[in-house]
């Protein structure tokens, strides 16, 4: 009787044991879920999504979070916005205290512009040519924007979202070409690239090179090409084009050169040439012209240059080796549009610049927009925020230890990359961006104090 009742107590202790365990867990479990469901209802609520922004709404003396929701390129564009001004906060301050105590009295030959010599209008040229741009549509099915009319109608109406100062000029007038020079000059800009096409193809400035050349010794300047992807463009048709081009400049003052010293001992100075779009024909057609073996090749001939290619993706850093070019460039003024024109991947790229014996070409540019001939294209605009973002696209460019750099641009009105002034102007349905209110040459000043601190900063090494 007594051995029964003892099993019965430690059977019943054992099961109570066992009940209240199973009912600790239980209760456990509860409280997890129900801190996982505060949680999640609060995150909800009050925390945005990567993707998403916030706004605070007061009701019924309650604050609420409500999401605004964006999409990633919109998203991006914040990210970028918020970067630039408060890395542009320790710039401005610096450039208000002391604007032009650092500024160049001549030009500085390692700071390059890209210029456009494209422009027309009815005086000059019976034809308001690039100022009437078409709208370009998109390859993408999701970006249908329509359009009512196929192209600009300058005056009034140009294919820019600015309007500049001289207003709709041709590039064939000498005194637009004076006056251009002399703003480049005043900047500090030491060589003007200008956009080339072969004789008789459609943008060529073959017949305004005399004029560009003379206007460029009379100010100190230097000249050089940047040769666009024309029809049919291949290496041997270019070095033969671009044959008759030293033919006629080589002994010119006014074009560009650098001198280079090979591993003999020998200095030698040549012409610098921009090949825009590089990457799209194959490293072996352009080994063939640019290796010292190749079958076509210019390397030591009277033709022979530094070829500078454009990279635009992270994998062109080896199509540039392979080719065989003297170094490459990244053009675009929209940060973050592609691997090359990200400001925080130049290091990267003066490093590797460096270990292949390359010239690295950082190109900074004042913003981007060009929704006036691309409506589809807002996601690449890069807001100006009154020369803040090219105090970060300078500073960034100069602390890569480049030494060169290149600015996009002087006057490539269509993206909206232009440091020539502008004019506050409106039309019917349309207000042109402008540079107000710091004024029509804010952008040639900024250049001008830019140019001096990567002057002084290449004497200090």
């Amino acid at each position: 009787m007594v051995l029964h009742l003892r099993w019965f107590i430690i059977s019943y202790r054992r099961r109570s044991f066992i009940t209240n365990l199973l009912l600790a867990i239980l209760i456990l479990w509860s409280i997890h879920v129900f801190i996982r469901y505060i949680t999640n209802i609060t995150s909800i609520v009050t925390t945005p999504t990567p993707s998403s922004t916030s706004t605070n709404i007061l009701l019924r003396n309650k604050r609420v979070v409500v999401q605004k929701f964006y999409n990633d390129s919109e998203y991006r564009k914040q990210v970028f916005e918020k970067r630039i001004k408060r890395l542009s906060q320790v710039v401005t301050k610096s450039r208000t205290v002391a604007f032009n105590n650092k500024s160049i009295a001549f030009p500085y030959y390692n700071v390059h512009i890209f210029y456009y010599a494209w422009y027309g209008n009815i005086k000059f040229n019976n034809d308001f040519n690039h100022w009437n741009h078409q709208y370009i549509p998109s390859w993408k099915k999701q970006h249908k924007i329509r359009i009512n009319r196929k192209h600009h109608e300058a005056p009034l109406d140009i294919g820019s979202n600015y309007y500049p100062s001289l207003g709709c000029y041709s590039s064939r007038d000498p005194n637009v070409i004076q006056t251009h020079m002399r703003q480049m000059e005043f900047a500090g800009v030491g060589v003007t690239v200008v956009s080339w096409t072969p004789p008789r193809m459609k943008d060529s400035p073959h017949d305004l090179l005399p004029s560009l050349f003379y206007y460029a010794s009379e100010n100190n300047m230097k000249i050089t090409l940047h040769v666009e992807p024309y029809f049919n463009r291949n290496p041997a048709n270019m070095a033969k084009h671009l044959s008759d081009f030293f033919d006629n400049y080589m002994n010119h003052p006014a074009l560009y050169k650098i001198n280079i010293t090979s591993t003999t001992g020998t200095t030698r100075s040549l012409p610098v040439i921009y090949v825009y779009d590089s990457y799209l024909t194959p490293f072996i057609a352009w080994k063939e012209l640019l290796s010292v073996k190749g079958n076509i090749s210019i390397r030591g001939t009277k033709y022979d240059a530094l070829y500078i290619g454009l990279l635009v993706d992270v994998q062109h850093r080896y199509h540039i080796k392979k080719s065989h070019f003297d170094g490459f460039y990244t053009y675009f003024a929209s940060n973050g549009f592609s691997y090359g024109s990200t400001w925080k991947n130049w290091n990267n790229l003066a490093k590797f610049a460096s270990q292949n014996q390359l010239i690295f070409v950082p190109s900074v540019g004042p913003g981007y927009i060009d929704t006036q001939v691309r409506p589809w294209n807002s996601v690449n605009t890069r807001h100006r925020r009154h020369g803040q973002y090219y105090d970060v696209a300078w500073r960034s460019a100069i602390s890569s230890r480049a030494r060169y750099i290149s600015i996009t641009s002087f006057n490539e009105w269509h993206e909206g990359t232009q440091i020539e002034p502008t004019q506050p102007r409106s039309v019917t349905g349309f207000t042109y961006l402008d540079y107000t209110p710091e004024g029509s040459d804010l952008y040639l000043n900024l250049t001008k104090y830019w140019v001096g601190q990567f002057y002084h900063s290449r004497e200090k090494h």
